[in-house]
């Protein structure tokens, strides 16, 4: 492939003249050595590195997708992460953007992503809320966050209404019978999305007359460790036999949880019961059919794309904070206690 180095001797101009024709600097340029130049790319076929012009012009139509992550764990595989950042993804293009997906362990890590690439703006996914102050005080572009519940006034936002999703699978659960529930998840010490789900869950039951009792309460360090939610399943089937249902705050986390189940003899929904959230497509993949929370992903990931390039094209733009509704779906997964051995 030529470089700009050959080009530049072939026009017998300086390499930065070249530069300025790529990349659309026409001004700085002499009308006879930019045709010159420009015949010469069309006839060497020559394509322009993107990496290069992004850090040379002063907007790349680069838009940053940033994840929380460690070394340990592949955030993408959370079918949730995954659906979510295809969808942007997609949309973004769509819009003639380009994506840059980077998952991330620091505050320090997210302004080195930004800067280095030089991103028009970024969508941010993951728990960040302890740093979004930070984050906003050190990088000066357009950002929205998905699901956070930080108290930062200048906060963009799309997330669900959590709270409601534990409410719904606590009377749900509570209407067929059950008493004796469990709640698998990670842990709810975080202001954020599953304590919400927590505190709808524990509150829907209050209502019904039922208390958590916080030994039914299984905490997961991460939701894509299948031995360790089969372990929780080896526990229920063994040590909690009193215990008739579980809400579980992941579709991914209940697959799982229901496979361990079924390992240790204990059928879905024959002698145990079981709520997801999601409604991700693995709720219909697995037997039985997960009756399950649904969110709508596409429309959470598609708005969060239109409120950042609101703020690209209005730097002024109000933030904005929008919280979707979810609903139950009922599928196979959940029998009332009476039908249950």
């Amino acid at each position: 492939m030529i470089t700009l180095k050959e080009i530049a001797n072939e026009a017998g101009v300086s390499i930065m003249t070249v530069s300025n024709v790529v990349n659309g600097n026409l001004s700085k340029v002499s009308k006879e050595n930019a045709e010159r130049i420009q015949k010469i790319i069309r006839e060497r076929k020559y394509i322009p590195n993107s990496t290069a012009r992004s850090l040379a012009k002063k907007n790349s139509n680069i838009i940053a997708i940033i994840l929380r992550g460690d070394q340990n764990e592949n955030t993408l595989q959370s079918p949730h992460n995954a659906a979510l950042v295809g969808i942007m993804i997609q949309k973004i293009q769509s819009l003639g953007y380009y994506t840059m997906v980077n998952i991330v362990q620091s505050q320090d890590d997210i302004s080195k992503s930004l800067r280095t690439w030089n991103v028009e703006g970024a969508i941010f996914l993951g728990m960040f809320d302890d740093e979004i102050e930070r984050i906003y005080q050190v990088n000066n572009v357009p950002m929205v966050f998905i699901d956070s519940y930080s108290n930062v006034r200048q906060l963009s936002n799309i997330g669900i209404d959590d709270y409601k999703g534990g409410y719904l699978a606590a009377h749900y659960l509570t209407k067929h019978g059950h008493q004796k529930i469990a709640f698998v998840g990670p842990p709810t010490k975080h202001n954020g999305v599953i304590q919400h789900r927590f505190a709808g869950f524990c509150n829907g039951l209050k209502e019904m007359g039922i208390s958590l009792n916080p030994h039914h309460q299984f905490t997961l360090e991460s939701e894509t460790k299948a031995e360790d939610i089969i372990e929780i399943s080896r526990k229920i089937s063994v040590d909690h036999r009193d215990i008739t249902a579980a809400f579980v705050t992941s579709d991914q986390i209940a697959s799982y949880l229901i496979h361990g189940l079924h390992a240790n003899h204990v059928n879905v929904p024959e002698d145990f019961s079981v709520i997801g959230f999601d409604n991700l497509l693995i709720s219909t993949q697995i037997t039985p059919q997960l009756t399950t929370i649904s969110q709508n992903l596409t429309e959470k990931a598609n708005l969060s794309v239109d409120v950042l390039f609101k703020q690209l094209k209005s730097p002024d733009a109000p933030t904005e904070s929008l919280v979707l509704d979810v609903a139950l779906i009922e599928r196979g997964s959940v029998a009332p206690i009476m039908q249950q051995s």
